[in-house]
């Protein structure tokens, strides 16, 4: 994909490079998540497959699996997207991480939330680009 050049073949090395911070569910029933969540409200800009069309959105939260977010306009399930977030710092260390986000479009809530968009991005693959 020409907009993601920074692309991560080596998945499991990226992985490694990062871990994400451990938090305890609030869930009181289990769900389909792979992965514990942290509550992340930042804004990002996605941008859509590779015609690098981006649309504004606002995390809700986040996890080594994928993030939820409210887009302004609706991106179809399935569609590949690319983000870049800045992850809280991990307890051992003193400052956050930009990472490079690229996965699919999973699920789109049927309801809107003060008028945007909700949806659930899978991660195919991340990397760590540098300190925040």
């Amino acid at each position: 994909m020409k907009h993601f050049s920074v692309g991560c073949d080596r998945q499991n090395a990226c992985q490694a490079a990062f871990v994400f911070p451990r938090v305890s569910s609030e869930m009181s029933d289990p769900d389909r998540r792979r992965a514990p969540r942290i509550a992340l409200q930042q804004a990002v800009s996605l941008v859509i497959g590779n015609d690098g069309h981006e649309v504004a959105a606002i995390t809700e939260n986040l996890s080594s699996a994928g993030v939820l977010l409210y887009a302004d306009q609706l991106i179809r399930e399935g569609s590949e997207v690319g983000l870049i977030l800045v992850v809280p710092a991990a307890q051992a260390e003193t400052e956050g991480k930009w990472m490079w986000c690229f996965g699919k479009v999973l699920r789109v809530e049927n309801e809107l939330k003060e008028g945007k968009f909700g949806m659930a991005i899978g991660f195919q693959r991340y990397e760590v680009l540098s300190q925040a």
